[in-house]
């Protein structure tokens, strides 16, 4: 008898020693987490996204999306994946879809930004709460390969399921048990063949249900989030915290036992839970209250959805707080209707940007060299309208500007899938810029690189120039980028010509990347290809060839 109490006592130490380690050891990492949030806040954003898990990030969008968005030929122009990889220092799933929601959707009309910058700021300038902000969403964590709304999607998609049949049978199972005290036999009998029915629809309708726990624990994990944000007791977000702890009240039923689901020992080997697993099993315990549950989340997708939203939102403050802190010069936009003006205007995604000064009056026309930062420009001005309309954020020094609905066509393809040329492309693409403008709204922000280069010079220069003077009629503006010098004169009286030019230094082609006043002036294609090693017999008669041309406007037949 000492012996085996003894053998207790030792298996008791050990587990002792196991539990006490283990908390240890989240203490340790909870703590190493901290000090990465403190030290690493505002750093370069080095986290890396599964295919898998990237692809699920626009489920929120996707939901929520309405009136005026992005449309997929604008964010893969403005390389915004890139952008968004860039400033998502979100700790919650809830998090990254939201940011993505928000850049998916810039704000086009007049807003009130006062709230929502004195909350950005607060979390800025008070480290303590924001880390402790932080650590509940991150504790929160993330879905996965999936998003919460793929998975409440799955489950409207079961339908409405009924515990009639199990709850019937566990009363005929009881029934049978009061019966073996009247007559044994007879109670036997009905005891074991309601068992085995038991068990043969419980085997059944537990694997149809398993795939749809997830969700739910996932869900437990956003009512836990409720919790953690009360804790905080930080005032600035005290009426998000309030409207969360009212929605988490209407789930009390969804909570309550279940334990009967959830239960964290279940394939633990714990002898409790085995015996548990057992009664859950005859009596379809679990069964009965995943369709409870799946009943309540479906009647209250409206105030889940609500909850994710109002999480994703902090998580966002901080993420743009933080985001502001890498980028180290940025300013906070002003609005002001038919402008848009800034100084020291950069792209956040160069390693070195060369910042310029715009103050449009009319639609642009931008000129220049191969190389010479056309496009970069183009893509400047179209994401900081970008990020000023969605997270109230510019890369400049200052920026004064409308809200625009903002649509590009600079990147286009062929696609062989649709059976479509480059040419086929762009008009496609340059039509839904033009039935934009027609609709009513906000001014549209049109930026186009290269009008109709898919097809021959004299119908690109003769249908480009009528476009782009349709365009400058207009309610917005056009920037449009172009090496057909012709078109800087005859849009003279509707656009304003800008250009960016270069220098030949030492042998070698030197871009400034500056802003300048008027038409480009300088050409670069033939300098570049004696720059590049070509023989100067090949340079030196397309020089003199181009000389011709502009003497006598044609073209001479090669000897």
């Amino acid at each position: 008898m000492v012996e085996v109490f003894g053998f207790l006592i030792i298996v008791l130490v050990w587990i002792l020693i196991f539990f006490i380690s283990g908390a240890i050891n989240e203490r340790k990492m909870l703590k190493s987490y901290k000090e990465k949030l403190i030290t690493e806040y505002g750093s370069n954003n080095k986290r890396e996204y599964k295919n898998e898990e990237f692809s699920h990030i626009n489920a929120y969008y996707k939901k929520h999306k309405s009136g005026y968005y992005l449309d997929d030929i604008t964010w893969n122009d403005l390389n915004m994946d890139d952008i968004y990889k860039q400033m998502d220092y979100a700790k919650s799933s809830a998090g990254d879809e939201y940011l993505y929601y928000l850049l998916r959707t810039p704000k086009t009309e007049m807003s009130d930004w006062t709230d929502y910058e004195d909350k950005v700021s607060y979390f800025m300038t008070h480290e303590k709460e924001r880390v402790a902000l932080q650590l509940a969403l991150h504790k929160m964590g993330r879905t996965g390969k999936y998003s919460i709304y793929d998975y409440l999607d799955n489950l409207e998609g079961l339908g409405k399921r009924s515990s009639i049949k199990s709850i019937v049978a566990d009363i005929i199972l009881v029934a049978s048990i009061i019966l073996m005290f009247i007559n044994l036999s007879w109670g036997l009998v009905i005891f074991f063949i309601t068992l085995l029915f038991n068990v043969k629809e419980y085997l059944s309708k537990k694997g149809e249900i398993d795939p749809y726990i997830t969700s739910f624990r996932y869900l437990f994990r956003v009512l836990d989030e409720v919790d953690e944000l009360k804790k905080l007791k930080t005032p600035v977000i005290g009426h998000e915290i309030k409207e969360l702890s009212a929605l988490k009240e209407r789930f009390a039923n969804f909570m309550r036992f279940s334990y009967l689901l959830m239960s964290p020992g279940r394939m633990s080997g714990d002898m409790m839970e085995i015996g548990l697993d057992y009664v859950r099993m005859i009596f379809h315990l679990d069964i009965i209250k995943f369709n409870s549950m799946l009943e309540h989340v479906c009647a209250h997708k409206g105030e889940i959805d609500r909850m994710l939203t109002i999480i994703g939102h902090l998580d966002v403050l901080l993420c743009v707080g933080e985001y502001r802190t890498y980028l180290e010069e940025y300013s906070i936009p002003e609005y002001k209707a038919g402008a848009y003006q800034a100084e020291a205007l950069y792209h956040p995604l160069l390693q070195q940007p060369v910042k310029n000064d715009v103050n449009v009056m009319k639609s642009m026309l931008i000129t220049g060299s191969n190389a010479s930062g056309k496009s970069t420009f183009l893509k400047t001005l179209a994401l900081n309208a970008v990020l000023a309309q969605s997270i109230h954020t510019v890369c400049a020094d200052s920026y004064i500007a409308d809200y625009f609905r903002i649509y590009s066509s600079l990147t286009l393809k062929d696609n062989i899938f649709d059976g479509d040329s480059y040419y086929m492309a762009e008009i496609k693409s340059i039509k839904r810029i033009m039935d934009a403008y027609a609709k009513e709204g906000a001014p549209v922000l049109a930026f186009v690189d290269e009008v109709l280069r898919g097809t021959n010079t004299i119908e690109r220069i003769s249908a480009s120039s009528v476009i782009l003077q349709q365009m400058a009629g207009l309610n917005g503006f056009c920037f449009a980028a172009t090496h057909d010098l012709e078109l800087t004169e005859i849009l003279k009286n509707y656009y304003e010509n800008v250009h960016f030019e270069e220098s030949i230094e030492n042998n070698d082609i030197v871009f400034p990347y500056r802003l300048q006043k008027g038409k480009a002036t300088s050409r670069n294609a033939i300098a570049l290809l004696a720059i590049m090693g070509y023989d100067s017999a090949i340079t030196n008669m397309a020089r003199n060839q181009a000389q011709r041309f502009e003497i006598n406007h044609k073209w001479e037949v090669l000897p």
